[in-house]
């Protein structure tokens, strides 16, 4: 299941589900042909519940310096024994590497010595379950319409699969992803596009730049860090500079199930070969066509994909004010990824160290705990609230990010100049602010059913789009725009707005 707490939570709603997903288990098992499937589902859902409790919340395994635990790989042997550790390594391909980060020592430690403890008889049960779990998308159609029924509609509330060939595509991508990008990028992105997004990020970073130095609580050392660590910036826009290769990659037509296997093993043992390797702050972790954008903490770099920079997002013939209100506002959401309370523990070369003063680590503290606190307000379910701190970096992001994209905004927009030629007539009915702070809300309309949405609070750093759209609360200038006054509904005092960069 998705996370500890749906092992471990103590309520109706977890105990349906569990009783599902057991279910789920036991119809995997019959359909891969094993007897007395029943028992040995309930021997494999009790040893991941046993495994869950030795997990720790998803809360505390984002605190970066808990999982800075080197450990060499003889010490696997002595601080979690149980496990025949030179076995494991050498399955692995990871007998040359030496030294290993353990994000969750306490996890590790506990599946060592539960496979000490357990039979061999449930270790296996349990690891042919999860191959025959992680394969069914593509074995007979019996075992892609059982993962559906308990991922798809029990977890999720789906209703209806996707299409064969929506799912094809998306393992094709999984696959293949620059391949399928090379030919997105040549139909779909023009280098006109590409110019105008870069003129965009450099806008927003000078801005960025800029609300650095108006920082009163920032001591001198610290800013000078915070403005090396944007002047080492990498952010690629569109795609990567080198495309990845597939040579070596056997791909089948008449081999779904064989193409999966290959494909994973394949990006597997790409992985392996760049151990040893210096870092290379221009790889890229996504695929252009992929609707999204990532900053990677270690390259101190951002990935802007092709894909995520078309309408609502981002539309060449809009008026400067809606692009710097959707996309601009994603991109100053990635950098600020690198000043939020995991991106600022990395420096500009991508490295774990502490480069802020006591001070200024905490100011920095206490703004965050009153953003912390903020969400925490944000019920979206009568028994579930959205978790402040686990949704943290993302808050942070999206606040410091809307703030330096509207910076961006007026720096760069052309008031007194007649409108832009993409403007619409209804565009042409609001200010370029009210534009701004519009187009940002329309680029998180979404629509969730109930039982997503609670997966989503339980599981991920991001808080619904809903309630991202409520970072408006704490901008000075929306209250402007709108003429947003005391008494109505998302009114905050202005000593109550969180200021944070």
């Amino acid at each position: 299941m998705p996370d500890r707490a749906y092992y471990l939570t103590d309520n109706a709603r977890m105990d349906e589900l569990r009783g599902k997903y057991k279910r789920h288990i036991t119809t995997m098992l019959t359909l891969a042909g094993m007897d007395n499937a029943e028992v040995r589902a309930a021997r494999i859902f009790e040893l991941e519940r046993k495994l869950a409790e030795v997990h720790t919340s998803l809360e505390e395994s984002q605190d970066v310096l808990k999982a800075n635990n080197l450990w060499r790989r003889q010490d696997f042997t002595a601080k979690a024994p149980g496990m025949d550790w030179p076995a494991f390594f050498d399955a692995a391909g990871l007998v040359k590497q030496h030294q290993f980060i353990v994000w969750h020592p306490a996890a590790v430690k506990g599946a060592a010595a539960l496979v000490a403890g357990g039979s061999l008889a449930e270790w296996q049960d349990y690891l042919a379950f999860h191959a025959v779990n992680h394969f069914s998308r593509v074995l007979p159609k019996a075992f892609v319409d059982q993962r559906f029924s308990f991922y798809g509609t029990a977890l999720n509330g789906t209703p209806q699969q996707q299409s064969s060939a929506k799912r094809a595509l998306a393992e094709a991508n999984a696959a293949v992803g620059d391949a399928i990008g090379q030919i997105y990028v040549a139909q779909y992105f023009p280098a006109a596009s590409k110019a105008r997004a870069q003129a965009m990020v450099t806008n927003i970073v000078q801005a960025f730049d800029k609300r650095i130095d108006k920082l009163e609580w920032m001591a001198p050392a610290t800013r000078q860090q915070a403005k090396a660590k944007l002047k080492t910036l990498y952010v690629g826009v569109g795609y990567p500079d080198r495309w990845q290769a597939y040579r070596g990659l056997q791909i089948d037509p008449a081999d779904a199930f064989g193409n999966l296997q290959r494909a994973e093993l394949f990006s597997y043992r790409q992985r392996i070969a760049r151990l040893g390797k210096k870092v290379d702050a221009k790889e890229w972790c996504m695929s252009p066509q992929e609707v999204n954008a990532v900053n990677m903490p270690m390259q101190n770099a951002l990935n802007f994909p092709a894909a995520i920079l078309q309408p609502p997002y981002f539309d060449p013939s809009a008026p400067d004010a809606v692009n710097y209100g959707a996309i601009g506002s994603v991109i100053g959401h990635e950098i600020s990824h690198s000043f939020d309370d995991q991106g600022s523990q990395f420096d500009a070369r991508g490295r774990l160290r502490d480069w802020w003063t006591a001070e200024d680590m905490a100011h920095f503290k206490t703004s965050s705990a009153a953003l912390v606190a903020q969400y925490n307000d944000y019920r979206p379910f009568a028994d579930l609230a959205i978790n402040g701190q686990q949704t943290l970096s993302e808050n942070l992001a999206d606040l410091a990010g809307l703030a330096a994209a509207f910076d961006g905004y007026r720096a760069t927009i052309k008031l007194a100049t007649p409108p832009a030629t993409g403007e619409s007539p209804v565009q042409a009915a609001y200010s370029d602010d009210q534009l701004f702070f519009i187009a940002f809300s329309q680029g998180w309309r979404n629509k969730y059913r109930d039982a997503q949405m609670r997966q989503q609070i339980l599981t991920d750093g991001h808080s619904p789009s809903k309630y991202r759209t409520l970072t408006i609360r704490n901008i000075d200038a929306w209250y402007s725009a709108f003429d947003v006054l005391p008494g109505q509904g998302l009114y905050l005092p202005p000593d109550k707005r969180v200021r944070v960069w």
